[in-house]
């Protein structure tokens, strides 16, 4: 193994490898290298001799800062696996997902909904064999509320006393009660029926108090100030190189589930890492990571067709537009935007087809998604124009279509083909680009006309994109919507209080209806399909369910080297 990794850093300072600007989860990260990189005399050490057993090899596309899952809300790939939550999403064999008891053995709600108790397992241990605690439950949502660095607060701001505690009104989170090591209370400001859910996300990870503690602002930047209660636990971590292994103390239950042993993770350009995969050097490849052209060519053929793993992702890509704008400021050219635009003809342009249009906010597989919401948006530039005709001086004003430096090739495609079609209808549009930093200020301040992205759940639960987008004046002002109904935002937040879940879903349809439909505040475009491709060395694979690339290692069952 020291040889191999040796070899391949040798390769990569060659290369003149850097290290890449991080991108989130629910952001557009597709790769556009087409650089290629030579002769298999250089790969030889890759072609799966003697690779170990129980052994995964995965490509990551860029490097890893930190470990602290409170530091980053990007790279889960790492905290799925060396972490536990209280709670964890598994995928049932008809692609449904289950919320099942992680940490968390037994757990209880009080009848207003405000007050949840759970019952820690007592046979949960961090990696160093320190078992797991109450009170490390308690230091961990306690900490993603003080912790200056944070980016999780949104994870915990829910708690009663959060906000006096964030705010440095007193100096314990008053909604977090220990009782003993294996017993605590969580009780929220508000009834929240998505709740559950939300602790089942990567962000809720929990940490182990008195290591974190000690390892002060370092943890998370080394193999050996990061412990995790997971399967898994980190030995190695570089710019180029993380290593896990088995958690030696983790619950022996799940072993004999688990084939993967080791998991090698590398740093990789896309060129590289498509042809290390082909050479036999990485068992598993993220199509999303390499060039498109290379996975329509080469993948998407008989060859490979037998290896391909397609999950349809739980996200969606959307135009935003500020309501406050002129010309979007009046509903009516909301609506010939929504129109105008041939949403098909770009995913079959862009993403080959692979994937379904949304036309709401909820898309396929989130708990919530209603099918009577869809169907209504079609593509029909002739009303676009009586629309667009309707408003006097709309001639006169530019329709302003952000973009960011960083994005994609692929992503300025898109608005390019947006603008196109905005133009046809008879709009004054250009696309300007904004360094990242600049982009991220004025989006902040509400002065953004329009941008497009994509949002991919944290968790199962429709609160996750209607109350993120919708659910206060703050959150449309700071992602340049702009959306200002009062009561609309009241029914957005009185819903996460609906105890009967068929009744809080009828009412997120008749609220995404609204807001869409009638509204016309967003233009939905479509959800992609994640494509991955098995090596020979595995068996099979299970995508996350929310369709991101990063991936519980539980999920890959290698096949027997016996």
């Amino acid at each position: 193994m020291k040889k191999t990794i040796f070899l391949l850093l040798t390769l990569l300072a060659g290369m003149g490898l850097t290290g890449c600007a991080g991108s989130k989860a629910h952001e557009d990260t597709i790769a556009d290298s087409e650089t290629e990189y030579q002769s298999e005399s250089d790969l030889t050490y890759i072609h799966g001799k003697d690779v170990e057993d129980g052994l995964l090899r995965i490509g990551l596309d860029e490097q890893v800062p930190t470990m602290d899952v409170q530091k980053t809300n990007e790279h889960y790939m790492i905290p799925l696996n060396i972490y536990e939550r209280l709670f964890e999403i598994r995928v049932n064999d008809d692609g449904s997902t289950q919320l099942v008891n992680g940490l968390a053995e037994d757990y209880s709600i009080s009848n207003d909904g405000l007050t949840y108790s759970f019952t820690i397992r007592d046979d949960a241990f961090f990696s160093d064999g320190t078992k797991v605690k109450a009170s490390d439950v308690a230091f961990t949502f306690t900490r993603m509320l003080t912790e200056p660095k944070s980016v999780q607060t949104d994870f915990a701001d829910m708690i009663y006393g959060a906000r006096a505690l964030m705010v440095g009104e007193v100096d314990e989170l008053k909604g977090v009660r220990v009782i003993d090591d294996n017993h605590l209370q969580i009780t929220l400001a508000e009834p929240y029926a998505g709740y559950l859910y939300e602790l089942a996300t990567p962000s809720c990870s929990i940490l182990d108090e008195d290591f974190v503690t000690g390892a002060g602002n370092s943890y998370g930047s080394s193999a050996e100030l990061t412990i995790g209660s997971g399967p898994y636990m980190v030995t190695e971590f570089t710019d180029s190189i993380i290593m896990l292994e088995r958690n030696p103390y983790y619950n022996c239950r799940d072993w004999e589930k688990l084939t993967v042993a080791k998991a090698e993770l590398l740093v990789l350009p896309p060129a590289l890492m498509d042809q290390m995969f082909r050479e036999g050097g990485l068992d598993l490849l993220d199509a999303n990571l390499v060039n498109p052209d290379t996975v329509e060519t080469v993948y998407k053929t008989d060859k490979w067709s037998s290896s391909l793993i397609s999950k349809p992702r739980v996200d969606i890509q959307y135009l935003m537009l500020n309501v406050d704008a002129a010309p979007l400021n009046d509903v009516r050219i909301r609506k010939a935007v929504q129109m105008a635009i041939d949403r098909q003809a770009i995913l079959d342009e862009l993403y080959g087809g692979d994937g379904q249009l949304v036309d709401g906010i909820f898309p396929r597989g989130l708990n919530g998604y209603c099918e009577a919401n869809q169907g209504w948006l079609t593509y029909d530039p002739d009303e676009a124009r009586r629309l667009i005709s309707e408003v006097p001086g709309t001639d006169e004003i530019r329709l302003e279509i952000a973009a960011s430096s960083k994005n994609s090739t692929r992503r300025l495609a898109l608005l390019e083909m947006v603008s196109k079609y905005l133009e046809d209808a008879g709009l004054d549009v250009s696309v300007v680009s904004y360094d990242p930093d600049s982009l991220m200020y004025l989006r902040q301040a509400g002065r953004l006309m329009a941008y497009s992205s994509e949002w991919s759940a944290d968790y199962n639960d429709p609160d996750n994109f209607i109350y993120t987008f919708f659910g206060n004046r703050a959150k449309t002002y700071n992602r340049s919507g702009n959306f200002s109904d009062e009561a609309v935002f009241k029914r957005i937040s009185d819903a996460r209080a609906i105890q009967d879940e068929d009744k809080r879903m009828e009412e997120y349809a008749r609220l995404e209806k609204l807001l869409v439909h009638d509204e016309a505040v967003w233009v939905p475009l479509f959800s992609t399909n994640h494509l991955f491709v098995l090596g020979k060395r595995v068996e099979s694979f299970t995508p996350f369910w929310a369709g991101w690339s990063s991936l519980y290692f539980r999920d890959v069952v290698l096949k027997s080297e016996q």
